[in-house]
């Protein structure tokens, strides 16, 4: 398998691996995961209950991404605190484009997954569809 070359546009604050974002599934931290991939790579394969905005979308589409926080906000438990925002890609080099957006947009908590949907099919999940 062919990688492509990581981009590093995020400090590490910025970024969290895969194993990671799976410890917040498996303790159930409200979040929104968004997928800037493009729509018919994400009907390829997805992570459940992700958000698909792709990347050359992302802008125009900030009310829908709210709208979303908002609704994960409204359904938690833990209603004082923002969700997480989380944001995934094939590679994990347009994540990093869609978090630097975001951020500067007043999406703060917006992190970039290391790797992409690459790294979680190697490092959390052997059965998840790599392409």
């Amino acid at each position: 398998m062919q990688t492509a070359p990581s981009l590093k546009l995020l400090p590490e604050s910025a970024r969290i691996t895969c194993t990671e974002y799976k410890g917040l599934i498996d303790k159930g931290e409200p979040h929104v995961l968004l997928d800037v991939r493009p729509a018919h790579h994400f009907q390829i394969v997805s992570l459940s209950r992700s958000l698909n905005i792709p990347l050359s979308d992302l802008e125009e589409k900030l009310p829908m991404l709210e709208t979303s926080m908002k609704e994960t906000l409204d359904a938690s438990a833990v209603s004082d605190k923002q969700p997480s925002l989380y944001v995934v890609c094939r590679r994990g080099n347009d994540s990093q484009s869609a978090v630097q957006l975001l951020r500067e947009k007043g999406f703060h908590s917006a992190k970039d997954i290391v790797g992409g949907l690459q790294s979680w099919a190697h490092d959390v999940d052997p059965d998840f569809p790599a392409y």
